[in-house]
């Protein structure tokens, strides 16, 4: 009988009007959705949840920059917590005194947000340091005063006004386009300071414009973007493998080339697996949108780090993740916002090993303590520590000897590796995820072999030759030491980027125009809203290649130009 009704089955299986029925699509359809009834229900079950909570508290979208966002919380933390956790990463007495008055300045001057400027993240309010507003309500009352009604009043209500063009909303989104003056007036007055195209650059000196310039505005740390190594490395792979791979990693942008550098990159940081980008501004884009994916994603970053992180938060939030911010370089804080998240969000902590606008190298030993006390992740951005700080020139986490508790680093090569591109470092199965589920990688052309090239060759000539690190760092204590005896307010930098606090913005370019005009020295001025109000800065960097007479030379023009505008 059972032999019987198997035989029947099989027939009826392979007869016509069965194998019609179960290939019809509706037909298919409904048995999938009977069999996949529970997780049908439990998704409608979430849907029904979230949109009842819409309906209940209304739904807030995220701002366009949320880095421009002055009411957005930055976490504070109590003064018995900030101790306990002093007490608990066995700070010294220093740190401990030195993060007391950080708290303090940042009580006093509010929690304003950080903007963005050229890709450097701004300088926060606490960013003076020790000096701070004391050192700067010290100074002489400035000589230069714009008069009313000449071009440079305009030029400063213009400056100080454009800020909310961004906002302006209509009917026609080019409005805003043509409604922004403030660049076209300052070039026409010669005071314009950004996208100044150089004939060449080679180091230590440039051409502007037709005229020899010193240069303190790059970030060619080490000098590697003309050493013979370097410029050989990337003429014999355009000689091998062109210019240009013409796609992305995921298809036909993948070569041996790729692998062997972040196997290297790797072995170099003691991390089982590397990763390179294109850039490093996607290296954050990449990283962070494709680790938090959802609403049970949490990026807690702190408050002044990098442009490039905030864009890559960005993309998270608008898949369901949220942020929260802490305040700079403050473990405290950290602990503070860890704290309240519930348990069913995962959090990746975000900072800048070297922040990029201060200088100032961060907390990271009571960051990972905190990080590891709340089960967290940490990702750091070590675009300005490589080559700069640790040993070898192994960024922040090297520096303070914890490379091990440190989950992700990542970096660019447009430093210190002298070429373009980015790179990441981790557990293999992490950075398998990131390359397979981040869009920003999987459909971006790869990067060039002879960038590529060039970098491998960087990392090789900074292991050769460590004599460059040890330059940099003489050259760097060298100019923080005379620039502060000169008077100048420096905040808290203890890398190759020394801030010269002037904390306004006409003053600012007009000290840089003078500075570029009168003594052929180029830096980098630094105005809102790249930096919050009262933070204007001449951000200066320097080079294992520059020389004791370059440095004396722009010593003696700094000395001169603060003067003559007050600043000193």
């Amino acid at each position: 009988m059972k032999d019987l009704l198997v035989d029947q089955a099989r027939k009826l299986a392979s007869s016509g009007p069965f194998l019609r029925l179960v290939s019809n699509d509706r037909v298919m359809k409904l048995a999938t959705g009977f069999m996949d009834a529970r997780g049908r229900l439990q998704a409608a079950g979430e849907r029904a949840s979230e949109a009842l909570d819409i309906l209940w508290n209304g739904y807030e979208l995220p701002t366009i920059d949320p880095a421009l966002d002055d009411s957005m919380p930055v976490h504070e933390a109590s003064p018995r917590r900030k101790a306990a956790q002093h007490e608990g990463n066995g700070a010294s007495a220093s740190e401990a005194a030195r993060s007391a008055e950080v708290g303090s300045a940042q009580r006093t001057n509010g929690a304003s947000s950080a903007a963005h400027v050229n890709g450097a993240a701004s300088a926060s309010a606490s960013a003076a340091g020790e000096e701070g507003e004391t050192a700067a309500s010290a100074r002489p009352a400035s000589s230069y005063k714009p008069e009313a009604g000449s071009d440079e009043a305009k030029l400063a209500t213009q400056m100080a006004s454009r800020v909310s063009l961004s906002r302006l909303g209509g009917r026609d989104v080019f409005e805003k386009c043509f409604k922004f003056m403030t660049a076209d007036n300052a070039r026409a007055m010669g005071v314009y300071p950004f996208f100044r195209p150089l004939d060449f650059n080679q180091g230590p000196e440039a051409q502007l414009e037709g005229r020899r310039v010193t240069m303190f505005g790059s970030n060619n740390y080490l000098g590697l973007t003309t050493h013979p190594k370097v410029r050989e490395a990337a003429k014999q792979a355009i000689d091998k493998y062109g210019t240009s791979m013409t796609g992305s990693r995921l298809v036909n942008g993948s070569m041996r080339l790729h692998n062997e550098l972040e196997e290297k990159l790797a072995a170099y940081h003691g991390k089982e697996a590397g990763l390179v980008f294109t850039t490093g501004y996607q290296v954050n884009i990449a990283t962070i949108s494709s680790l938090l994916s959802n609403k049970r994603c949490v990026a807690v970053i702190d408050k002044d780090d990098h442009a490039s992180i905030y864009d890559g938060v960005r993309l998270a939030l608008a898949t369901g993740a949220r942020m929260v911010r802490y305040k700079h370089n403050d473990p405290a804080s950290l602990d503070a916002a860890l704290s309240e998240l519930p348990e069913t969000e995962g959090a990746l902590v975000i900072t800048d090993g070297v922040f990029s606008a201060q200088g100032e190298i961060a907390n990271l030993p009571g960051i990972v303590e905190v990080v590891k006390k709340h089960k967290a992740r940490i990702l750091v951005d070590d675009a300005h520590a490589l080559g700069v700080i640790g040993p070898g020139g192994r960024g922040t986490a090297a520096h303070f000897g914890i490379n091990d508790q440190v989950d992700l680093i990542g970096g660019t090569f447009s430093k210190s590796l002298g070429s373009i591109g980015g790179w990441l470092v981790g557990e293999r199965k992490v950075l398998d995820y990131i390359q397979h589920f981040a869009y920003s990688f999987l459909f971006a052309a790869s990067a060039a072999p002879p960038c590529v090239a060039a970098a491998m060759a960087s990392l090789e000539v900074m292991q050769e030759e460590p004599w460059r690190q040890e330059k940099l760092r003489e050259n760097f204590t060298y100019m923080r030491t005379e620039l502060r005896r000169l008077g100048f307010e420096l905040g808290k930098t203890e890398t190759a980027v020394i801030p010269i606090y002037i904390r306004d913005d006409l003053k600012t370019v007009m000290m840089w125009k003078s500075l570029l005009d009168d003594f052929s020295i180029y830096v980098n001025p630094f105005i809102t809203p790249g930096v919050p109000p009262k933070q204007q800065v001449l951000r200066t960097s320097y080079m294992a290649t520059h020389e004791r007479h370059h440095l004396d030379q722009a010593l003696e023009a700094f000395e001169k130009v603060g003067k003559k505008f007050g600043v000193i």
